[in-house]
């Protein structure tokens, strides 16, 4: 994943040339109509190139480069019957979240503002819980 610029063939900004994704199931047998369920979600990302900064102010510049990263997610289901179940899981449970999301944004009208430099996750771990009930 290249493009072609005037100084030469370069990778592309904020696209990882190298990703590992995998997604792992489990499910137990059901007895009287009861079981559980669960699945995990690695996903991780090589590094990446970061757009040039180097015009701006030192302190809103980037390095070339972002650093590789993994996500990982998790839920557990308890099925009680075909209408009624209720789960536990997790987000981004790593905690990996990416700094200096925005550039310059202790002045939102200046030349180094930039919203659009963002390769990772910017919130960190969450948590949920909830049911599932079907009316059919």
């Amino acid at each position: 994943m290249s493009t072609d610029y005037e100084t030469g063939k370069m990778q592309r900004p904020l696209q990882a040339k190298h990703r590992f994704f995998t997604n792992l199931e489990y499910e137990t047998n059901q007895r009287n109509g009861k079981n559980w369920r669960f699945d995990f979600t690695y996903n991780w990302l090589g590094k990446q190139r970061l757009p040039n900064t180097l015009g701006n102010a030192p302190e809103n510049r980037l390095p070339e480069y972002s650093n590789p990263f993994g996500t990982i997610n998790a839920q557990i289901t308890r099925v009680f019957s075909k209408r009624f179940e209720v789960y536990i899981g997790g987000e981004n449970i790593s905690n990996y979240r990416q700094h200096r999301v925005i550039l310059g944004g202790d002045n939102p009208f200046g030349s180094n503002f930039d919203s659009s430099i963002v390769y990772a996750p910017i919130f960190g771990q969450m948590y949920y819980a909830g049911l599932r009930f079907s009316l059919k």
